[in-house]
């Protein structure tokens, strides 16, 4: 029997404008908080102080979040460029690392008498790819989605997935073909006999001939596919756990129960406490549980929805959602693999 193919949930690269857009609002945000020092304080020091800090705000909510004000403003999120090419990647926010490179090209274009900033943020208009990527973006390895246009992909290998989610925003046209079975068995046409023949009379049927008994040869029987879950970091790393299974995540985590397994998260935000959060996997439910850590745990949706945990409370989440201990956060992907049994 085959199994029913496993959703999965992608979006469409953000249209070239409104990527210009989105970089606009942002650079008016830091252009706003230095005039408003200026005016206040009347010093250049704490005006180009408040703007760097400005920057540094910009830069922390995009690599951890892929949220800035303007990708708020226009339904933007900045992500990984590996993850609209292979579904099994999962969407992964942009991390500190990524958001450098492209933050140190965006104050490098400064340099040309504040005309190449302008220029580098309007670039997606006039590169050409299949993700929209101005040169900043390009170089950091990221890309910018639109989270107004959400495609469900179901079936199909990984690559054919994401080639679907990286489709620019045009109708497909789909052509079904089938062949319909006649409604009536062919029956062969009716010969008349001549009157002085006869039809020859029925034989009797031949005795079966015995089948000596022999071992009937072992075939190996590919099974439908079977799932698996797959934890995604931040950096990039990835763990495989297996269904069903209960462990402790956190920076230098010990079980809480008889039969807890553990996991220890590469923290790069120094924010994730030793025993952080309980993940427990069923076959079809998903819970974590925040086991009073220092900076809280909190669940975001595929539609954005955020949900900050109590401590000790156990949570039902789904696949694809966006796990953060502290301020790290992970993705959990259910994917399938194929298997043999004899």
């Amino acid at each position: 029997m085959m199994a029913t193919p496993t959703p999965v949930t992608r979006f469409r690269p953000a249209d070239a404008v409104r990527q210009c857009e989105a970089s606009f609002i942002d650079l008016g945000f830091v252009l706003l908080c230095a005039g408003a020092a200026a005016l206040i304080g009347r010093n250049v020091a704490v005006t180009v102080m408040v703007a760097f800090e400005a920057v540094i705000v910009l830069a922390v909510a995009e690599g951890s979040r892929g949220l800035t004000p303007g990708n708020m403003m226009l339904g933007l999120r900045t992500v990984r460029a590996e993850g609209m090419h292979d579904a099994a990647a999962g969407v992964l926010p942009a991390g500190m690392g990524r958001i450098l490179i492209k933050y140190c090209t965006l104050i490098a274009s400064l340099l040309a008498v504040f005309v190449g900033l302008p220029i580098v943020i309007c670039s997606p208009l006039f590169v050409r790819n299949d993700l929209n990527q101005g040169w900043a973006n390009g170089l950091a390895s990221l890309a910018s989605v639109d989270i107004h246009q959400p495609i469900v992909i179901s079936g199909g290998t990984p690559r054919q997935q994401a080639a679907v989610a990286a489709a620019p925003s045009r109708p497909a046209t789909q052509r079904t073909m089938s062949r319909q079975p006649s409604a009536q068995p062919s029956v062969p046409p009716t010969v008349a006999l001549p009157p002085n023949l006869k039809p020859a009379p029925a034989m009797p049927p031949m005795p079966a001939a015995p089948v000596p008994a022999t071992s009937a040869p072992v075939v190996s029987v590919p099974t439908a596919p079977a799932p698996h879950i797959i934890i995604f970091f931040e950096d990039g790393s990835k763990q495989p756990l297996a269904i069903p299974s209960t462990l402790v995540l956190g920076r230098k985590p010990a079980p809480q129960e008889q039969g807890d397994a553990v996991l220890a998260v590469p923290d790069q935000t120094g924010t994730v406490s030793r025993s952080h959060a309980r993940l427990e996997i069923t076959g079809d439910d998903l819970w974590i549980t925040d086991l009073g850590s220092t900076n809280g745990t909190k669940v975001i949706s595929e539609d954005g929805e955020e949900t900050r945990l109590r401590a000790r409370q156990r949570f039902p989440i789904h696949t694809r959602s966006r796990i953060f201990l502290g301020d790290m956060g992970f993705s959990i992907i259910m994917s399938t693999s194929r298997r043999k049994r004899s």
